[in-house]
């Protein structure tokens, strides 16, 4: 027993470490049938050649023998090397056919993997084992493929694959004529995974097909492409034959692309070894992509964000052909493009692959050559255009709507770079290092158009106006090195600090030219919104925001729920704000409103008091004009005046915009406090003081600051003191008016037609205010103003019409923009107190019953309605009236 165990190897009784390695298996095609051709001896003189060559090749590439059949099994240490080995082989194999006048073929599988590898014991060498044992998951995959090839191909796994062409370049000269395909995944008998099956080979040598399915392994594809399903498709193509001629010869791309559809762009794969062509051509591809209207690149933003849902690190994850497959998939992208750069024989090759995310095949690839750095923009131009015809756009639009990337960018890669960085920091919330890597790039090339605009973004998110005015000039000035839309989308920034009218037509026509540019459709919602009141158009163009696969769509949730609560849709409006918290985004205030229009005290009571939301609130002059709304709108007029005289105390000069901004509600609420005019000589004060500040104001500045100005010209001529409204009218009438802020004009008809019913001519008033559209655009105090002139006019009737329609608008109350809200407070009072006018207007049209109702409905509203001396008064008088009817 002891000689026995002495005898065995030492080997067997230690535990073996598994290692990476590359197995390659060779199989003859049809040797059996060869041998029948030509005989044993001379089959047998031919295989002993075939194998010499196999063996000098295995030397010549540092591969290792494990065994011999009717063909090899053989390791290797890294992919490129087994890749390159079997190149060399089906070329050898080409030569030596060719010598002797016969045809030798062999199939090829390459796989990556953990192994065993052993040595035997000599004494079993001796007794025929072979001098290296290897086993491992690998080799029967390796078989499987092997089996799986055709004759002369050559079929890897995609992990060996994604490692073997990372390293093409050490393939030298012969990199010109090789070329790599992908042909889905196959399930192997036995083996549990799917395996992604590709093919490496040279032109005119390989296949580079799919190849069929055996009874060993099968291509998954969705059922509408298997045989079956295959064969009926094939009935109905030969039904179509009726269709007419030209519609069945049109030219379609090789891949089921529309109009309009979505290309995931995946990462540049560099094989040059140049960092400069890292991000900067990266950039470069985009840029070319998206000067098509025909074509929808997803955005860089709108990735990352998928990346997240995917549970990876976006700042990590490559954008390879399985993530970017996956993030199609999730996005509804029809393709995924695959760019690379190679330096080929002393030429720089740029190639894109145009990927089906369905199968992750490689549907056709587009490749151009050029020599030197400098080749490189122009080859991606050509590649680019080509990809656009294949995907289907006409070759005029290509021609006529496209500009070089030098043109169209810039040509200094080292700017592309910085560009691309620069965004990328941006779209993490770096915003500092963006802006210093776009200025970096601006350095490189001052007349880097792109790269200015996106400057002039970052600083009119800071509010630095100044400074985004005067980058966004000189991106006009070099205009021609933009794009068809980059130029637009400059005139259309450029114009929303000129004028709000001419802004709106601007980002109307970038909407409808490029209807899938989510900026565009989203800021023009904005606009509709903020400068014009227009809530229903601002809907649509946020739901066409959101159909374009909206980076920004935590915002366009956030934003709907704005619109829908502006509109009285409550339900919506909550549901849409719910929908921007889930994706992260706080709007608190607005959240809050909802509630609040409702009357919902409780449930708003309970949302101020998370802490979560008022971290996030702060404390800017916005969010303190919702707190005093949503005290004023309950009636606790002392804590809302406590609370607006703390928050300007915490600013720190008078002359700063918040202060003015919060002294403009301070003034329009001390009118509704005072019963004439002569008890609030801070309104005239006020005005005195903006019209002051109004001097040397520009932009969306002066906007804000002259509706101010007309706004507390209102709450003068409405406690009676016209004669300072109508100092307004002549100094500010002519630019009010002129059309180019349709807030400004509307206000400025409200503070006309308030001047005329306070001067005694109410139909005056009425007139001026009917003018204007009447079409869910006009202002919330235009109704105020037309109720006020029905009453004065006698026509109760019309005036209690108005009353109601202030009562049950307060959604638009809330949520009209008005120069950053600043008749928030005065128009949520005004929806309280239409309902005590409704109960004065009941009771003159006899409606005793209804009078009453009413003015139970407003004490509840308003509880301690002492603190406002005039709606006391007026309670206590109608009160005494009612009490003398029903008494």
């Amino acid at each position: 027993m002891n000689a026995i165990t002495q005898s065995e190897p030492v080997v067997a009784h230690r535990q073996i470490a598994p290692v990476l390695r590359t197995l390659v298996l060779c199989d003859l095609a049809d040797s059996t049938a060869l041998v029948g051709r030509l005989g044993d001896q001379h089959a047998a003189e031919l295989f002993r050649k075939h194998d010499r060559v196999v063996r000098t090749l295995l030397n010549a590439h540092t591969g290792r023998e494990i065994d011999k059949t009717d063909g090899f099994l053989a390791m290797f240490e890294r992919p490129i090397q087994a890749v390159a080995f079997a190149l060399d082989y089906q070329r050898q194999l080409r030569q030596l056919s060719s010598e002797e006048q016969c045809a030798l073929v062999a199939r090829v599988g390459i796989h990556i993997g953990d192994v065993l590898v052993w040595d035997n014991a000599q004494e079993d060498i001796a007794n025929g084992a072979k001098a290296t044992e290897v086993e491992g998951l690998v080799k029967p995959i390796a078989s499987r493929l092997m089996q799986l090839a055709l004759p002369g191909q050559i079929l890897l796994s995609s992990v060996t694959y994604s490692l073997a062409h990372r390293a093409q370049g050490e393939l030298g000269e012969r990199l010109a004529t090789v070329r790599w395909r992908a042909h889905g995944r196959y399930r192997f008998k036995g083996v549990p995974d799917l395996i992604p099956v590709f093919e490496v080979g040279e032109e005119g040598l390989a296949p580079l097909r799919a190849p069929p399915w055996s009874g060993k392994a099968h291509r998954e594809v969705p059922f509408w492409r298997r045989p079956a399903a295959l064969a009926i498709e094939s009935v109905l193509l030969l039904a179509a034959a009726a269709i007419p001629a030209w519609y069945l010869f049109k030219p379609a791309p090789a891949i089921a692309f529309a109009n309009r559809d979505w290309v995931i762009v995946g990462d540049l794969k560099n094989l040059t070894g140049e960092t400069k062509f890292d991000e900067s051509l990266q950039a470069a591809f985009r840029i070319g992509l998206e000067q098509s209207r025909h074509v929808n690149v997803l955005s860089d933003l709108k990735t990352r964000e998928t990346i997240k849902l995917m549970q990876r690190d976006p700042e990590k994850t490559l954008i390879d052909r399985e993530v970017g497959s996956e993030i199609a998939i999730r996005d509804g992208a029809r393709a995924l493009i695959l760019p690379t750069i190679a330096e080929i024989g002393g030429r720089v090759r740029v190639t894109a692959e145009v990927v089906d995310p369905t199968t992750q095949t490689t549907v056709y690839s587009e490749s151009a050559d050029g020599i030197g750095e400098q080749s490189v923009l122009p080859s991606l131009d050509k590649v680019n255009q080509q990809l656009r015809l294949r995907l289907g756009e006409a070759l005029a639009t290509v021609s006529s709507e496209s500009k070089p990337l030098e043109k169209a960018a810039t040509k200094n890669l080292e700017a592309l770079r910085a560009y691309s960085l620069g965004r990328r920091a941006y779209n993490s919330g770096n915003f500092k290092e963006a802006l210093a890597l776009l200025q970096q790039a601006m350095k490189l090339d001052d007349d880097f158009a792109l790269g200015r605009t996106f400057i002039a973004n970052i600083y009119t998110n800071s509010g630095e106006t100044d400074l985004a005015l005067k980058e966004l000039d000189r991106a006009m000035a070099t205009r021609d090195r933009l794009s068809a839309r980059d130029s637009l989308y400059v005139e259309a920034l450029r114009a929303r600090f000129e004028a709000p009218a001419r802004a709106l037509e601007k980002w109307k026509t970038l909407a409808k030219l490029y209807p899938d540019f989510s900026f565009a459709s989203s800021t023009l919602a904005y606009i509709l919104w903020q400068d014009a009141n227009r809530f229903d158009d601002a809907i649509k163009a946020t739901e066409d925001a959101a159909l374009a696969r909206t980076p920004e769509l935590a915002w366009i949730e956030a934003f709907s729920g704005v619109l829908y609560l502006g509109n009285e849709q409550y339900q919506q409006a909550d549901q849409h704000f719910l929908k921007a918290k889930k994706l992260g985004l706080l709007f608190p205030d607005s959240h809050a409103s909802v509630y609040a229009a409702q009357r919902a005290f409780d449930k708003l009571k309970v949302m101020l008091a998370d802490k979560k939301i008022e971290d996030n609130r702060g404390q800017d002059v916005s969010s303190q004009n919702a707190r005093v709304s949503f005290m004023v709108d309950q009636g606790r007029w002392d804590d809302a005046w406590k609370y607006l005289e703390k928050s300007k105390s915490d600013i720190s000069t008078k002359k700063q915009k918040g202060y003015r901004k919060l002294e403009a509600i301070e003034v329009s609420l001390l009118a509704l406090r005072s019963e004439s005019g002569a008890n609030t000589p801070e309104v005239p004060d006020f005005i005195k003081s903006e019209q002051a500040a109004l001097v040397g104001e520009k932009s969306i500045d002066r906007f804000e600051a002259m509706f101010r100005v007309l706004f507390a010209s209102y709450v003068a001529a409405k406690n009676g003191d016209t004669k300072v409204a109508q100092t307004v009218l002549a100094q500010l009438g002519s630019e009010a008016g002129n059309g180019d802020y349709p807030i400004l004009s509307r206000m400025l008809a409200v503070v006309q037609a308030e001047v005329a019913r306070s001067d005694g001519r109410p139909e005056d008033a009425i007139r001026i205010l009917q003018q204007l559209p009447l079409d869910g655009s006009e202002l919330y105090l235009t109704h105020v103003a037309l109720m006020d002139a029905y009453a004065a006019k006698g026509d109760n009737p019309a005036a209690l019409a108005q009353a109601r329609w202030l009562a049950t608008h307060r959604g638009r109350a809330y949520m009209e923009y008005n120069a950053d809200w600043v008749a928030r407070p005065f128009n949520v009072a005004q929806s309280n107190l239409a309902v005590l006018r409704e109960a004065e207007l009941s009771l003159s049209l006899g409606d005793t019953k209804g009078a009453i109702s009413s003015l139970d409905s407003f004490r509840r509203q308003w509880p301690d309605s002492k603190q406002v001396s005039f709606v006391s008064g007026r309670v206590e008088s109608l009160q005494k009236q009612l009490d003398g009817r029903t008494g």
